[in-house]
């Protein structure tokens, strides 16, 4: 009888709403195991990044250093004699009144040193172009490059024999092709990739391409010139005066006042009016507002804080308001000097934001990945545009993301702070820079 009664037991199955619970509890440890894992891999992308940035910026910094020795050198006059040269010549753009004259010693050879960096150092194409481009295989890609990098790339590519000349006409269009595929957004990174790979090491080490992997490494506008590229696969962009991050806002143009003290390009300090020993009166206009270091920091770690007074009351400058090329300002007061007045010509003609950097400003090399999000927050390395104005080539920052590329007001700062929060460079925090 229990037998019987056992067997008439019915099984009764899930209702509706276990199921319904059960389904929800497997989405819901789905949705977290992917949520770990996504973050998981964007810590290994970022990781890999950083690798890359700092890999890069190591190589970087050994040319720098054999740069400066081999200037200190045989290349120093040299230089200096070229630099002369330059700002003595009327005719380098066909404006007759070009012509720099009486430009002391000690500013002509701080300025040559800076013109051979930016040389050597390019994160533009032009950089490498003496003069404009009248005698390049290709327009606009400098004949260094060509021979060095695109021409023997488009040899391998056509299958031609090594002894094949990089001018026969085949390779020339060859060259020219991939060139027209160009995107200005990987120039920077395609410079900094030719500088450490086949420009001029100064005695440093070669760096072979072998130290770089096809991750690290693509060609990824199709222009036949390989670019550093970060773990989601976009370039990193190289800023070799970043300026425009520690002084968003300078006067524009630069362009001090010898009879003022006080005018917009005078950074802020005190001074003893007296001769009593006391500092009593602040002098300048120019200074690094608190929220410009604070969002400068997130990409570049380490930078001195702002000045405090000192025991005697004087308030000493801001060093990030001093170059450390030129410490003293030597061309700023070469700046003040020649500007124009009593028919002296304007030295700001060949010393400016287009050409170099912005004057009296801390600087040091930043290589940057845009990060996850793919927004950089700054303007292109080559987006140059002094009557905007607007400087890429100093890393200024590109404060209005929907499309319109005028630069906003230093109010708009606090939106930058999170458009680059995520962004890896040789100098942040995230990146385990120095």
């Amino acid at each position: 009888m229990n037998k019987h009664q056992h067997n008439n037991i019915k099984h009764r199955g899930f209702t509706l709403l276990e199921l319904l619970i059960v389904i929800a509890m497997i989405a819901t440890l789905m949705t977290l195991s992917l949520v770990v894992m996504s973050g998981f891999l964007t810590t290994a992308e970022v990781e890999a990044t950083s690798a890359t940035i700092q890999k890069t910026f190591r190589l970087l910094e050994q040319r720098i250093d054999a740069f400066d020795r081999a200037f200190k050198g045989s290349r120093k006059q040299t230089t200096i004699v070229a630099m002369r040269k330059l700002l003595a010549d009327p005719n380098v753009d066909g404006d007759q009144s070009d012509g720099i004259f009486g430009v002391t010693d000690e500013a002509v050879e701080i300025l040559a040193k800076k013109a051979l960096f930016r040389f050597e150092f390019p994160q533009r194409m032009e950089e490498r172009l003496l003069f404009g481009d009248p005698g390049t295989y290709v327009t606009g890609l400098p004949d260094s490059i060509y021979f060095a990098s695109a021409a023997p790339t488009a040899r391998t590519a056509l299958g031609l024999p090594a002894t094949t000349p990089l001018d026969d006409p085949v390779i020339v269009a060859a060259v020219a092709s991939n060139w027209a595929k160009h995107d200005p957004v990987t120039e920077s990174a395609e410079l900094l990739y030719y500088t450490l790979v086949y420009s001029t090491s100064y005695g440093s080490a070669a760096v072979d391409s072998d130290r770089f992997t096809n991750a690290e490494v693509r060609d990824t506008d199709g222009d036949g010139l390989p670019e550093f590229v970060d773990a989601w696969q976009q370039p990193l962009r190289f800023y070799r005066w970043p300026t425009r991050l520690i002084d968003t806002h300078p006067p524009v143009p630069f362009q001090p006042v010898l009879t003022d003290p006080n005018d917009a390009t005078d950074v802020v300090i005190t001074v003893d009016t007296n001769n009593d020993g006391v500092p009593d009166t602040t002098v300048g206009q120019r200074q690094v507002a608190p929220l410009e270091r604070q969002v400068a920091s997130i990409l570049l770690k380490g930078l001195p804080p702002a000045p405090g007074l000192l025991p005697n009351g004087a308030l000493p400058r801001d060093l990030l308001l001093t170059d450390p090329d030129d410490p003293v300002g030597i061309l700023y007061f070469e700046l003040e000097r020649l500007n124009g007045v009593n028919g002296m010509p304007f030295f700001r003609r060949e010393f400016n934001e287009t050409k170099y950097h912005t004057p009296d400003t801390f600087h040091s090399p930043l290589i940057a990945s845009a990060g996850k999000d793919g927004q950089l927050g700054l303007f292109e390395p080559n987006d140059v545009d002094p009557t905007v104005p607007r400087f890429g080539n100093l890393a200024q920052y590109n404060d209005n993301l929907n499309g319109n590329a005028t630069p906003r007001e230093a109010s708009d700062l606090a939106l930058m702070q999170d458009v680059i929060a995520d962004n890896v460079t040789n100098r942040n925090k995230r990146a385990g820079g120095r």
